[in-house]
């Protein structure tokens, strides 16, 4: 393994044409009317001569698992690694468009949503392709801050039902990850953060595209600090921004507050990451003895001790299914009433969660019929020299990215959800709703609702705990 690191970023810009489907469900998913922050993809390459790992920061939502595995098998080939060292995390920005598949209920966006995905593909590959050829050498660097701008959103309303709402005095995940990519000077190549929070500022009622709070916070970093910021989502799937989900029609004012915060609190922990300097022991001023400081010398020695990645799929199991008649009556009853909103017009977030729901209950048969259907919890793990990033293909709850960090022997453990796809949520076993999660409940909280995600029913509540002990024991590996 060479003992020099080398270091290289690049960025594109991946916005959708205006009239293009926002990704929705109740909330979102409307036509954009104008871009109100550039969307982007951002690709990091870190490599010592001999290995090579390359890290995307994205301002998308969802994106669908055969498109993440293309982008990362093509991204492998033309840096030359292995796909388990290429990392595509997404912001989960609300303000975001859909891909193919998701919801095809208006025939005029099929064609532009194929032609959306085909450019996104290559832009991802080709920012990856220039960051490869980009490379100079570096030094790495890690830090903590704190941040209060998210807040516990799984609220209990009075009638004991679950509420999509705020819980102010719950405990969150305050933790501000900041990870500092300088040159040999100490200038930022690339400054990645990450906390777990959905980018859902800028609301339902602005029909823009928006890289949300994330961009903001980038904005702040890279004009004071320089360098190209990242935001990697951490786990985040049970956390939206204290200031709420936005509902004017112009959410900018929140939304660059929020960011502002991030990004000053990021800020303050990057200024104080020194790579190429470090303080060396006491000693007199000019030969003075009762004047004494640490004065800074630079920083010598190799620049990469480790660099390598690993990836595991785990398949998790789903809760009790339906009987294949339950399941055929639920499809029949949601094709009726898509058919009924439809008929009389009914609004366009009723037709959507009609839709979705009726794909979803087609997938529900087929699972049945399967009779033993698992899902695939893709994980990941990347040392470079003391800092490790994690990552799970979920929306991770945050407890999570605290129970993975507080078993690593690494003191910088980031732990990142969204990350090269996104199956479902993964709830903890506490979380699951009193006597159990039934198919026949509609719950308000998204981590309740596995058929937004076209799961047949919810995984099991052992899922989460699973996920930890296979991340912990990767991350074990990696020492």
């Amino acid at each position: 393994m060479s003992p020099d690191l080398y270091a290289g970023v690049s960025r594109r810009v991946i916005n959708p044409p205006i009239g293009y489907e926002k990704v929705g469900l109740r909330l979102f998913g409307e036509a954009v009317q104008a871009i109100e922050s550039d969307l982007t993809v951002t690709a990091l390459v870190l490599s010592n001569d001999t290995d090579r790992v390359v890290i995307f920061a994205c301002d998308l939502c969802l994106i669908p698992n055969p498109v993440i595995a293309e982008v990362r098998r093509q991204v492998a080939e033309a840096v030359g690694t292995p796909i388990s060292h290429v990392m595509l995390n997404m912001s989960h920005t609300h303000s975001a468009p859909a891909f193919p598949g998701w919801m095809e209920v208006d025939p005029a966006q099929v064609a532009l949503k194929q032609c959306y995905q085909e450019n996104f593909i290559r832009w991802t590959v080709e920012a990856a392709d220039e960051a490869n050829q980009n490379l100079q050498p570096a030094r790495i660097g890690a830090g903590w801050g704190q941040s209060d701008i998210g807040v516990y959103r799984r609220e209990t309303g009075a009638d004991g039902l679950d509420v999509l709402g705020e819980v102010p005095d719950h405990p969150i995940d305050t933790s501000v990850g900041v990870v500092r990519v300088d040159d040999l000077g100490g200038n930022a190549i690339a400054v990645m953060f990450s906390y777990g929070c959905h980018p859902v500022v800028v609301g339902p009622n602005s029909y823009v595209i928006s890289s949300d709070f994330p961009g903001a916070a980038r904005a702040v970093i890279e004009q004071i600090l320089g360098g190209t910021a990242m935001f990697m989502q951490g786990c985040g799937g049970n956390i939206n921004p204290r200031v709420g989900i936005g509902y004017e029609v112009d959410c900018r004012d929140n939304k660059n507050r929020v960011g502002a915060m991030l990004g000053g609190e990021v800020l303050k922990v990057a200024a104080g990451i020194r790579t190429n300097a470090r303080q060396r022991e006491r000693k007199p001023l000019w030969n003075i003895p009762n004047i004494l400081f640490k004065p800074w010398i630079p920083v010598e020695g190799e620049t990469c001790t480790y660099l390598g990645a690993v990836g595991e799929t785990v398949r998790l199991e789903f809760s009790e299914l339906p009987t294949l008649e339950q399941a055929q009556t639920i499809h029949q009853q949601w094709q009726e009433t898509l058919a009924e909103r439809q008929a009389k017009r009914a609004q366009a977030w009723e037709i959507r969660v009609a839709a979705k729901y009726t794909e979803w209950s087609r997938k529900l048969i087929e699972a049945v019929q399967d009779g033993h259907p698992t899902a695939d919890l893709v994980l990941q793990a990347m040392r470079v020299n003391d800092i490790v990033f994690t990552s799970l293909n979920v929306e991770a709850f945050f407890e999570t990215g605290l129970s993975v960090r507080a078993r690593s022997p690494f003191e910088h453990t980031l732990v990142f959800g969204f990350t090269n796809g996104s199956i479902s949520y993964l709830p903890r076993a506490e979380d699951y709703p009193e006597g159990g999660w039934k198919l026949t409940e509609r719950y308000a909280l998204p981590d309740r609702m596995p058929q937004a995600y076209g799961l047949p029913v919810a995984l099991r509540p052992d899922s989460e705990q699973v996920a930890v002990e296979h991340l912990s024991a990767m991350i074990e590996g990696l020492l």
